[in-house]
């Protein structure tokens, strides 16, 4: 069976670095190895003998040295692991575009268009070798007249979410993508803790999560990937062989990765 990749997540904003993590440690392709912004932790998590690291995201905003970031990438280049390093940031940048491509990296991210899709921009530099890009990146490739590597994907993290309402927007948000209580909802929200176990109810039909279980639908429709697709199947199995011993933890984790399936197509 395909194995988790091993993450280390460089980022100084403790918000994005929090969510970022968070996404990463709930998606079943992806594990948090470590998170840091100290180039001597770096060089010493990338020369682990024991835990080796598959992928770096590196944000490229951190305040100070401008170069930095890109001596971050040769350290990760020269190490041991020689991981796939994904650049990271709030708003595109020409230099950091140009030399992401010229230096052989994974790919270059905006947080605000990858939204809570950060796992499959990891999946799919680390397991199919492509450089992954997010569109406003690929708009400033077009106006500055970068020349992209020939495996190079949009992946777009801003899709609209199965026609649910701003409620169930909110809702999904927090009940599922960040796993918060319903009791704790419901005091947040001003609403009765039965009427956050509905409105996700309703995020789980609109999901067609019924009809997978059903086998009404294939994941294959959904998913490529060969570790979400067996962890996904395992858990319709084990559903339907006894449905009355329907888990609500089981419910979520399909309902995450249904919600954080982005848009992605390939640069032709």
């Amino acid at each position: 069976m395909p194995k988790d990749l091993n993450v280390l997540l460089i980022e100084d904003d403790p918000y994005a670095r929090d969510l970022m993590s968070m996404l990463l440690a709930r998606d079943w392709r992806t594990r948090v190895a470590a998170e840091t912004d100290s180039e001597e932790d770096v060089r010493r998590l990338l020369n682990d003998p024991i835990q080796k690291v598959d992928a770096v995201l590196l944000d490229t905003e951190v305040p100070g040295d401008s170069d930095w970031p890109f001596r971050i990438a040769q350290v990760a280049r020269d190490s041991g692991s020689k991981p796939d390093v994904l650049f990271t940031a709030t708003k595109g940048n020409a230099d950091t575009l140009d030399r992401a491509v010229t230096d052989g990296h994974g790919g270059y991210l905006l947080k605000p268009e990858i939204r809570y899709s950060m796992a499959s921009a990891v999946a799919i530099a680390s397991k199919n070798g492509q450089f992954v890009i997010t569109p406003s990146i690929y708009r400033l490739a077009l106006q500055q007249r970068i020349r992209l590597p020939e495996r190079t994907v949009i992946l777009d993290g801003r899709k609209s979410t199965h026609d649910l309402t701003p409620r169930e927007k909110e809702i999904a948000r927090l009940a599922i993508l960040f796993n918060h209580p319903h009791r704790e909802l419901s005091d947040e929200l001003l609403i009765r803790a039965d009427q956050v176990a509905k409105h996700v109810s309703n995020v789980y039909s609109k999901l067609g999560l019924d009809q997978f279980l059903a086998g009404e639908i294939d994941p294959e429709a959904f998913f490529d990937d060969p570790l979400i697709l067996h962890r996904f199947r395992t858990i319709l199995e084990r559903v339907a062989a006894n449905p009355a011993r329907r888990k609500t933890a089981d419910m979520a984790t399909l309902a995450f990765h249904l919600l954080t399936v982005p848009d992605v197509r390939e640069v032709v």
